[in-house]
Protein backbone atom coordinates (compact mmCIF):
# COMPACT_ATOMS: atom_id res chain seq x y z
CA UNK A 1 0.00 0.00 0.00
CA UNK A 2 1.47 3.35 -1.02
CA UNK A 3 1.59 6.27 1.41
CA UNK A 4 0.51 9.49 -0.26
CA UNK A 5 2.23 11.71 2.33
CA UNK A 6 5.57 9.88 2.26
CA UNK A 7 7.43 12.38 0.06
CA UNK A 8 6.11 15.32 2.11
CA UNK A 9 7.20 13.66 5.35
CA UNK A 10 10.71 12.96 4.07
CA UNK A 11 11.13 16.58 2.91
CA UNK A 12 9.66 17.99 6.13
CA UNK A 13 6.91 19.67 4.11
CA UNK A 14 3.90 17.98 5.73
CA UNK A 15 1.49 20.44 7.31
CA UNK A 16 0.21 19.54 10.78
CA UNK A 17 -2.10 21.57 13.02
CA UNK A 18 0.83 23.38 14.62
CA UNK A 19 2.07 24.40 11.15
CA UNK A 20 -1.15 26.18 10.16
CA UNK A 21 -0.92 29.92 9.60
CA UNK A 22 -1.99 31.76 12.73
CA UNK A 23 -5.05 33.94 12.11
CA UNK A 24 -4.90 37.60 13.19
CA UNK A 25 -5.67 38.06 16.88
CA UNK A 26 -4.93 34.43 17.76
CA UNK A 27 -5.00 33.76 21.50
CA UNK A 28 -2.94 31.07 23.23
CA UNK A 29 -4.12 28.89 26.09
CA UNK A 30 -2.01 27.43 28.90
CA UNK A 31 -3.50 25.06 31.46
CA UNK A 32 -2.92 25.30 35.20
CA UNK A 33 -2.74 21.73 36.48
CA UNK A 34 -2.84 19.96 39.82
CA UNK A 35 0.52 19.45 41.56
CA UNK A 36 -0.89 16.69 43.78
CA UNK A 37 -2.43 13.27 43.25
CA UNK A 38 -5.40 13.70 45.58
CA UNK A 39 -6.92 16.57 47.51
CA UNK A 40 -9.29 19.53 47.51
CA UNK A 41 -8.91 23.04 46.13
CA UNK A 42 -9.32 25.59 48.91
CA UNK A 43 -8.67 28.83 47.05
CA UNK A 44 -7.42 30.30 43.78
CA UNK A 45 -6.07 33.83 43.43
CA UNK A 46 -5.51 35.32 39.98
CA UNK A 47 -4.54 38.89 40.96
CA UNK A 48 -0.84 38.63 40.09
CA UNK A 49 -1.52 36.56 36.98
CA UNK A 50 -4.00 39.06 35.54
CA UNK A 51 -1.40 41.84 35.81
CA UNK A 52 0.83 40.17 33.23
CA UNK A 53 0.66 42.17 29.96
CA UNK A 54 -1.29 40.39 27.26
CA UNK A 55 -3.45 38.24 29.54
CA UNK A 56 -7.03 38.26 28.29
CA UNK A 57 -8.84 35.94 30.71
CA UNK A 58 -8.52 33.05 33.14
CA UNK A 59 -11.28 30.46 33.04
CA UNK A 60 -12.28 27.97 35.74
CA UNK A 61 -15.00 25.31 35.90
CA UNK A 62 -17.68 27.83 36.82
CA UNK A 63 -17.06 29.79 33.61
CA UNK A 64 -17.91 26.88 31.30
CA UNK A 65 -21.10 27.82 29.40
CA UNK A 66 -22.21 24.22 28.81
CA UNK A 67 -21.41 21.05 30.72
CA UNK A 68 -18.12 20.57 32.53
CA UNK A 69 -17.81 17.08 31.09
CA UNK A 70 -15.51 15.59 28.42
CA UNK A 71 -16.04 11.85 28.96
CA UNK A 72 -16.86 10.14 25.67
CA UNK A 73 -18.29 6.64 26.02
CA UNK A 74 -18.90 7.15 29.73
CA UNK A 75 -19.24 10.72 30.96
CA UNK A 76 -16.90 10.40 33.93
CA UNK A 77 -14.26 13.11 33.38
CA UNK A 78 -14.63 16.83 34.06
CA UNK A 79 -12.83 19.32 31.83
CA UNK A 80 -11.71 21.54 34.72
CA UNK A 81 -11.55 20.45 38.35
CA UNK A 82 -14.27 22.06 40.44
CA UNK A 83 -13.04 21.23 43.93
CA UNK A 84 -11.73 17.68 44.10
CA UNK A 85 -8.33 16.83 42.65
CA UNK A 86 -7.91 13.25 41.44
CA UNK A 87 -4.49 13.13 39.75
CA UNK A 88 -1.27 15.05 39.16
CA UNK A 89 -1.67 17.13 36.03
CA UNK A 90 -5.46 17.44 36.27
CA UNK A 91 -6.58 20.68 34.55
CA UNK A 92 -7.80 23.35 36.98
CA UNK A 93 -7.82 26.61 35.03
CA UNK A 94 -7.20 27.85 31.49
CA UNK A 95 -5.05 30.96 31.11
CA UNK A 96 -5.61 32.81 27.83
CA UNK A 97 -3.10 35.34 26.54
CA UNK A 98 -1.84 37.04 23.41
CA UNK A 99 1.29 34.86 23.47
CA UNK A 100 2.15 31.46 24.86
CA UNK A 101 4.98 33.05 26.85
CA UNK A 102 2.70 35.49 28.65
CA UNK A 103 0.11 32.78 29.35
CA UNK A 104 2.76 30.47 30.80
CA UNK A 105 4.11 33.25 33.01
CA UNK A 106 0.61 34.08 34.26
CA UNK A 107 -0.11 30.43 35.04
CA UNK A 108 3.04 30.34 37.18
CA UNK A 109 1.78 33.33 39.19
CA UNK A 110 -1.61 31.85 40.09
CA UNK A 111 -1.78 31.33 43.82
CA UNK A 112 -3.55 28.13 44.86
CA UNK A 113 -4.12 26.64 48.29
CA UNK A 114 -5.28 23.06 48.68
CA UNK A 115 -5.76 20.32 51.21
CA UNK A 116 -3.68 17.32 50.25
CA UNK A 117 -5.02 13.84 50.95
CA UNK A 118 -3.36 10.44 50.85
CA UNK A 119 -3.84 8.99 47.37
CA UNK A 120 -4.80 5.38 46.69
CA UNK A 121 -2.48 4.22 43.92
CA UNK A 122 -3.50 0.58 43.60
CA UNK A 123 -6.68 -0.36 41.74
CA UNK A 124 -7.38 -3.38 43.96
CA UNK A 125 -7.03 -1.30 47.12
CA UNK A 126 -9.38 1.31 45.66
CA UNK A 127 -11.94 -1.41 44.90
CA UNK A 128 -11.72 -2.84 48.44
CA UNK A 129 -12.24 0.63 49.93
CA UNK A 130 -14.99 1.49 47.41
CA UNK A 131 -13.01 4.55 46.31
CA UNK A 132 -14.18 4.47 42.71
CA UNK A 133 -14.25 7.37 40.27
CA UNK A 134 -17.39 5.90 38.70
CA UNK A 135 -19.58 2.82 39.27
CA UNK A 136 -18.15 -0.51 38.01
CA UNK A 137 -19.12 -1.49 34.47
CA UNK A 138 -19.37 -5.08 33.21
CA UNK A 139 -19.51 -6.06 29.55
CA UNK A 140 -20.79 -9.57 28.73
CA UNK A 141 -21.13 -11.38 25.43
CA UNK A 142 -22.69 -14.83 25.28
CA UNK A 143 -22.99 -17.35 28.12
CA UNK A 144 -19.78 -17.24 30.15
CA UNK A 145 -20.52 -20.31 32.27
CA UNK A 146 -21.28 -22.46 29.22
CA UNK A 147 -17.99 -21.37 27.67
CA UNK A 148 -16.08 -22.51 30.78
CA UNK A 149 -17.80 -25.89 30.66
CA UNK A 150 -16.60 -26.43 27.09
CA UNK A 151 -12.94 -25.67 27.85
CA UNK A 152 -10.43 -28.55 27.85
CA UNK A 153 -7.99 -26.54 29.96
CA UNK A 154 -8.51 -23.60 32.31
CA UNK A 155 -5.55 -21.55 33.50
CA UNK A 156 -6.00 -19.47 36.62
CA UNK A 157 -3.77 -16.59 37.68
CA UNK A 158 -3.24 -12.84 37.76
CA UNK A 159 -1.84 -10.42 35.21
CA UNK A 160 -0.50 -7.00 36.21
CA UNK A 161 -0.14 -4.22 33.66
CA UNK A 162 1.19 -0.75 34.37
CA UNK A 163 0.35 2.49 32.65
CA UNK A 164 1.23 2.95 29.00
CA UNK A 165 2.02 5.98 26.86
CA UNK A 166 1.45 5.96 23.11
CA UNK A 167 4.47 8.22 22.40
CA UNK A 168 3.25 9.79 19.17
CA UNK A 169 5.60 12.44 17.75
CA UNK A 170 2.87 15.07 17.29
CA UNK A 171 1.47 16.06 20.67
CA UNK A 172 -2.16 16.93 21.35
CA UNK A 173 -2.94 20.22 19.64
CA UNK A 174 -5.90 22.18 18.32
CA UNK A 175 -6.71 25.50 16.68
CA UNK A 176 -10.20 26.94 17.19
CA UNK A 177 -11.57 29.78 15.06
CA UNK A 178 -14.87 31.45 16.03
CA UNK A 179 -17.41 31.65 13.21
CA UNK A 180 -19.55 34.61 12.27
CA UNK A 181 -22.70 32.74 13.30
CA UNK A 182 -21.51 31.99 16.84
CA UNK A 183 -20.17 28.59 15.90
CA UNK A 184 -16.59 27.34 15.98
CA UNK A 185 -14.29 25.65 13.47
CA UNK A 186 -11.71 23.40 15.13
CA UNK A 187 -8.56 22.09 13.49
CA UNK A 188 -7.64 19.11 15.63
CA UNK A 189 -5.07 16.32 15.68
CA UNK A 190 -7.65 13.68 16.51
CA UNK A 191 -8.61 10.18 15.43
CA UNK A 192 -12.29 10.93 15.99
CA UNK A 193 -13.58 14.19 14.56
CA UNK A 194 -17.14 13.29 15.56
CA UNK A 195 -16.22 12.86 19.24
CA UNK A 196 -14.37 16.19 19.24
CA UNK A 197 -17.45 17.78 17.70
CA UNK A 198 -19.82 16.27 20.28
CA UNK A 199 -17.57 17.07 23.24
CA UNK A 200 -16.89 20.66 22.17
CA UNK A 201 -20.62 21.22 21.63
CA UNK A 202 -21.39 19.81 25.09
CA UNK A 203 -18.81 22.02 26.82
CA UNK A 204 -19.73 25.17 24.88
CA UNK A 205 -23.47 24.60 25.18
CA UNK A 206 -23.96 24.64 21.41
CA UNK A 207 -25.73 22.39 18.94
CA UNK A 208 -23.36 19.99 17.17
CA UNK A 209 -24.10 21.59 13.79
CA UNK A 210 -22.44 24.77 15.11
CA UNK A 211 -19.14 22.91 15.54
CA UNK A 212 -17.03 22.04 12.49
CA UNK A 213 -13.97 19.82 12.96
CA UNK A 214 -11.20 19.37 10.39
CA UNK A 215 -8.26 16.98 10.76
CA UNK A 216 -5.35 18.01 8.48
CA UNK A 217 -3.35 14.86 9.32
CA UNK A 218 -2.06 12.94 12.33
CA UNK A 219 1.54 12.79 13.46
CA UNK A 220 0.98 9.42 15.09
CA UNK A 221 -1.84 8.41 17.42
CA UNK A 222 -2.06 4.66 18.19
CA UNK A 223 -5.43 5.15 19.93
CA UNK A 224 -4.32 8.05 22.13
CA UNK A 225 -6.02 10.75 20.09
Amino acid sequence: MSMNDLHLHVKGASQFVDDLTEPPGLLHGVVLTSPIAHGEIKSLNFDAALKIPGIVAIFIAGDIPGQNQIGNIIQDEVLLAEKQLDFIGQPIALVVGCTTKSAKRAAELISMTYKEKTPVLDAREAFRKNLLISPPRTFNLGNIQSAWDLCDFILDGQVHSGGQEHVYLETQTALAIPGEDGGVKIYSATQSASLVQKTAARVLGLATNRIEVEVPRLGGAFGGK
